[in-house]
């Protein structure tokens, strides 16, 4: 498995790795409308735009994408098929060790994202934001 930073010519690969990925891990926190109407390709371009990092986990095909700014990580996703191996933490570390003392949000009502998060060095800031009625993030942040 390799961790490669995406460029434009990769963009497409990450966007498909990304869109699967969220709709699946949002299917029961989003309306179908919405996860449709998502562009994955361009909310990627924008965070580009923005100054964050990208990159890739390859192996035999493309398997999970992340994005880091500093001290910030963000849009951790693994292919549904490609779970439970180990390709998020490896991701997960990749990140801890570009962005030093890192934060991130995960929806409040992610309570599997949530947990993982925990069972991999990282709790509740107690920082919160709501981006809409009844739908919340919450901040974490790596234990010392």
């Amino acid at each position: 498995m390799t961790i490669t930073r995406v460029t434009e010519e990769r963009l497409p690969q990450a966007a498909a790795v990304y869109r699967e990925a969220w709709r699946e891990s949002h299917r029961d926190l989003c309306t179908p409308e919405f996860l449709e109407r998502r562009d994955c390709g361009a909310y990627l371009e924008q965070q580009m735009a923005a100054g964050k990092r990208l990159y890739l986990l390859t192996g035999e095909e493309p398997v999970g994408v992340i994005s880091m700014g500093d001290h910030e990580i963000g849009d951790l996703y693994v292919l549904p098929r490609a779970q439970e191996r180990g390709y998020g933490t490896m991701l997960l570390r990749f990140a801890m060790e570009q962005c030093g003392s890192a934060r991130l949000t995960v929806l409040s009502s992610n309570t599997r994202a949530l947990a993982w998060y925990k069972r991999n060095g990282f709790a509740q800031t107690g920082q919160r934001r709501q981006l809409r009625d009844g739908l919340w993030e919450v901040e974490f942040g790596e234990l010392p």
